[in-house]
């Protein structure tokens, strides 16, 4: 007696739901991979002494802050992009766009629930400029409560004048506002003293403007946006500490020092 073998046939629909079955694995594989890739931390900054983008090529951004930076995302692993623009534009982003962070950005109390802190990357202390016959003459904030002072825009130092009280004009560009000061629209001027001396040697005024007193100050940090995870939060924090104390960061601070 012969035995029929009974084959197994599928129903028409398993045959037509199969295909569609991987067609979604598929795609679904490939959204995992574009987020993956798309998934990586913006860090914006400002042209400065401490952060400069190169001549050569237009794309590297190099310099005493740059360079941590760099070496810091390096040991993270974490995908980054780092982009150099003005400081208003480079910190606005950091405050709006999540998986984005700014530096070298003023730790202050107004900004402290805005972002998620990750330094000191540097410390700085501000300084009030003006001509070098206020030597001695002007001392103190409250000696130039009623004056024009120059700022520039989305500046920590120019916030807290601005906050207490003082008329602060602000603008895109130190060298128009240093200009301004020269032919005596602008009575002084409100910066960084780490930056300030490079900015007045490039318009050949350091015989015109001279640092009058000097006052608060802040650490420098990269601040995050809240969106930021935590979890690359506090690599990033671990690897600044690693970098500092293996001597990493002394190294870079001395290769710029001695240029």
């Amino acid at each position: 007696m012969q035995i029929r073998q009974t084959r197994f046939r599928q129903h028409p629909i398993q045959s037509l739901l199969w295909p569609c079955l991987l067609a979604l694995h598929f795609l679904a594989g490939l959204a995992g991979t574009a987020y993956a890739q798309e998934k990586q931390l913006i860090i914006t900054t400002e042209p400065s002494i401490t952060t400069k983008l190169s001549t050569v090529d237009g794309k590297t951004i190099f310099g005493s802050a740059a360079d941590k930076v760099h070496e810091i995302m390096r040991r993270t692993q974490i995908p980054y992009q780092m982009k150099i623009m003005s400081w208003n534009r480079a910190f606005e982003l950091a405050r709006t766009q999540s998986d984005t962070c700014v530096f070298e950005t003023a730790r202050t109390p107004e900004r402290e629930k805005s972002f998620k802190w990750i330094g000191p990357l540097s410390k700085g202390e501000w300084g009030i400029y003006g001509r070098p016959e206020y030597i001695g003459k002007v001392n103190k904030l409250s000696d130039i409560r009623d004056s024009n002072i120059g700022g520039y825009l989305g500046d920590a130092v120019g916030e807290y004048l601005m906050q207490r009280g003082y008329h602060v004009i602000n603008s895109y560009d130190d060298e128009i506002t240093l200009k301004n000061l020269l032919i005596g629209r602008l009575d002084f001027w409100a910066s960084d003293v780490m930056q300030a001396p490079s900015m007045i040697a490039n318009i050949h005024a350091t015989d015109k403007v001279a640092l009058l007193f000097t006052f608060g100050g802040y650490e420098y940090d990269l601040a995050c946006n809240p969106g930021v995870s935590d979890e690359w939060v506090e690599l990033i924090r671990a690897k600044l500490k690693e970098i500092r104390s293996d001597g990493t960061e002394a190294k870079i601070l001395a290769k710029y020092q001695k240029n």
